[in-house]
């Protein structure tokens, strides 16, 4: 009997055992998986403003004629157009970064349109860190990156976003032999220079014509500090009040 009693009591030390190092193991791997799921959480901070721009640094909304000035650049916005044929703005298809939507007569493919802005980019006093720490670099001139990107509201402030459209134009873009325009959205600026330049996207008419369109500045920043053109509504352009 006592045999038998210590080998029964053996058996259940040993399940206790296994049930104890089961549960332990389920925890452990469950807080593996909250701690991944924490790290893995995306919070999109971006807000477009609702009100216009008191001043150049203001978080509120810019528009044509308007200058938004960040980290020692100037960006002033002259002009916008909505083209349905690259012709009505001038362009060439040869420069053309992305250039499947464009028909051989320069015609836009259906179902979009193209979206350029004229501005005028000006270098207050930005120079970039490769010029500042490499006195053996060949340039003298910093080197700048357009802003490059639009975007829809709704798309913009998509909890999962932002969602933005990326150009498919630059008009001082690089010679293409020169790196194989893997430099295609990057020009050089002295300091008191400025340049005119224009940038172009092809857009959903079905979203153009029915959700607001911004032009953003400080793509490169965190979401939350980015500042915004507000230049389409509702198929149409926007001109401050």
């Amino acid at each position: 009997m006592n045999l038998k009693r210590t080998k029964g009591v053996l058996f259940l030390c040993l399940i206790f055992s296994l049930l104890t190092a089961c549960s332990y193991r389920e925890f452990e791997d469950s807080l593996k998986r909250e701690l991944n799921h924490d790290e893995d959480v995306h919070v999109n901070e971006a807000i477009v403003p609702e009100q216009p721009a008191g001043d150049e640094e203001d978080d509120g909304l810019f528009f044509i004629g308007d200058t938004i000035a960040r980290g020692g650049v100037e960006y002033t916005l002259n002009d916008v157009h909505i083209s349905k044929n690259i012709n009505e703005v001038g362009l060439d298809k040869v420069d053309f970064f992305r250039r499947t939507r464009i028909e051989d007569n320069g015609d836009i493919e259906s179902g979009y349109k193209l979206v350029t802005v004229d501005v005028t980019v000006k270098n207050i006093n930005y120079t970039d860190y490769e010029l500042r720490t490499n006195p053996d670099l060949e340039r003298d001139k910093p080197n700048l990156f357009i802003e490059y990107l639009i975007g829809f509201k709704d798309e913009l402030e998509d909890p999962n976003g932002p969602f933005t459209i990326e150009s498919s134009y630059f008009s001082e873009h690089p010679p293409i032999e020169q790196d194989q325009w893997n430099d295609y959205s990057q020009f050089l600026l002295d300091h008191g220079e400025e340049v005119d330049a224009t940038v172009g996207w092809f857009v959903p008419i079905d979203q153009l014509n029915e959700e607001p369109l911004y032009y953003i500045n400080g793509y490169a920043g965190r979401s939350e500090d980015q500042q915004y053109f507000y230049i389409i509504s509702e198929g149409e352009i926007v001109y401050r009040d």
